[in-house]
C-alpha cells in the first residue's frame, strides 16, 4: 500500500522512521499545491490527511473573482489517496495531464454551491474548470470592471496554455457579456491568436443582451416586488446618463460574440418563458451563427428558469451537452 501511494503522486517525498519500523510517516505533495501526511502502523493500516497548502514557484496567481479546479479523471477512484476519510477529487497537478479546460463564465452574484453543480458536471466529463465571476460593478462600469476582468482572463489563459491545448467555454447570462469582452481582447492582438485556436466550442446558457440588462441585473440583486422595479428603473437611468461610457462596451461584447472572427461550434440553451434572456434574440443569434457557417446546436424549452435549465431539465441538458462535446472531436 505504501508503494501504491508513492507511485500515484510521483513527486518528491520525504519520509522518516520513528521507533524502528513500527511507525512510518510520509510527507509529500499530491498536486494542486497541497501537502499530505500519511501515517502507517506496523499492521500496515494507514491514514492520510490534508495538512497544509504549500506554495510553489510556478503557482498560478489568479484574481479574486477567478478560480481553477481540477478533476481527477486520469486516476482510478479506488487509487485516490484518502483525505480526512474521503477520496480527494480535485488535487491532481496540472503539469501531470493534458486534460481539456472549461472556461466557466457564470451569472451575476452566483452562489458557489450552485456553480459547483456545473463544475461537477464538467469533472465527470474529464475537464478541469476555470471559473470567472462578474460583479454588478464589472457590468455597470466596463472600463474599470469588465475590461479589467477580460484582460485578467486572457493573461490567465496565457499562463495555462502550456497545460491545456483544448478549451470549451460555458457562459451563463451576463457571463456572455464578460466572454464577449474577453473574445474582443483575444482577437484584437495577433499575440493571442494561438489562444483563439485553443477554443473548440462555446455553450451559451441564458445569454443576456443589452436591452435585457436592467431587468436581469435588478432580479439578480433582489426579487422583492417593490424594490426590484425601483432598482430596474435606476439602472435604466444610470445607463442613459453614462451611455457614452457603458453602452459602447455592451455593443462591443455582443458584436464579438455574435460575429466571432473564428469558426466556433456552439450549443445554445434557452427557454420561451425566460423574462431575462429574450427568446427572439436567442433565435436570431442562432440563425446568425448558422448562416455564418458555424456548427450550431440549440435547445429551447417551452418552460424553464433563467440559468437553471440544468436543474429543470437535467437529463436533457446532459444529453445535449454530451452530443455537443462528441461533435467537437476533442483529443482527450
Amino acid at each position: 500500500m505504501i508503494y501504491k501511494l508513492l507511485s500515484i503522486n510521483r513527486l518528491a517525498i520525504k519520509w522518516r522512521l520513528n521507533n524502528g519500523l513500527k511507525n512510518l510517516s510520509i510527507i509529500g505533495n499530491i498536486g494542486g499545491g497541497h501537502r499530505f501526511l500519511a501515517n502507517v502502523g506496523a499492521n500496515n493500516n494507514y491514514k492520510t490527511k490534508l495538512v497544509t497548502k504549500i506554495m510553489r514557484k510556478n503557482k498560478l496567481n489568479l484574481p479574486k473573482n477567478m478560480s481553477l479546479d481540477y478533476c481527477c479523471s486520469s486516476v482510478a477512484p479506488e487509487t485516490m489517496p484518502m483525505i480526512d476519510g474521503q477520496q480527494h477529487q480535485q488535487s491532481m497537478a496540472i503539469t501531470e495531464t493534458r486534460r481539456p479546460l472549461t472556461l466557466l463564465c457564470v451569472w451575476m452574484l452566483a452562489k458557489d454551491k450552485h456553480i459547483e453543480k456545473y463544475r461537477q458536471m464538467w469533472f465527470k466529463r474529464g475537464f478541469d474548470v476555470l471559473t470567472v465571476r462578474t460583479s454588478p460593478l464589472d457590468l455597470l462600469m466596463p472600463p474599470i470592471g469588465g475590461m479589467t476582468v477580460a484582460r485578467n482572463v486572457v493573461n490567465s489563459l496565457h499562463e495555462l496554455s502550456g497545460h491545456y491545448n483544448e478549451i470549451v467555454v460555458h457562459i451563463f447570462s451576463v457571463g456572455g457579456y464578460q466572454f464577449g469582452l474577453t473574445l474582443q481582447q483575444l482577437t484584437s492582438s495577433p499575440v493571442n491568436s494561438y489562444l483563439v485556436d485553443l477554443i473548440k466550442g462555446i455553450v451559451i446558457d441564458s445569454f443576456v443582451y443589452p436591452d435585457d440588462c436592467a431587468p436581469g441585473l435588478s432580479r439578480a440583486i433582489t426579487k422583492h416586488p417593490l424594490v426590484q422595479p425601483m432598482i430596474e428603473q435606476s439602472i435604466y437611468v444610470f445607463l442613459w446618463l453614462f451611455k457614452n461610457i457603458c453602452v459602447k462596451y455592451y455593443d462591443m461584447a455582443v458584436d464579438a460574440f455574435a460575429n466571432p472572427r473564428a469558426k466556433y461550434s456552439g450549443l445554445f440553451l434557452y427557454s420561451k418563458d425566460d423574462l431575462v434572456s429574450n427568446v427572439a434574440t436567442n433565435d436570431y443569434l442562432v440563425d446568425i451563427w448558422r448562416r455564418a457557417g458555424h456548427n450550431v446546436r440549440s435547445k429551447c424549452w417551452d418552460r424553464s428558469t433563467h440559468v437553471l435549465h440544468y436543474r429543470d431539465h437535467q437529463q436533457e441538458y446532459e444529453d445535449e451537452l454530451d452530443a455537443f462535446i462528441k461533435s467537437l472531436n476533442l483529443k482527450k
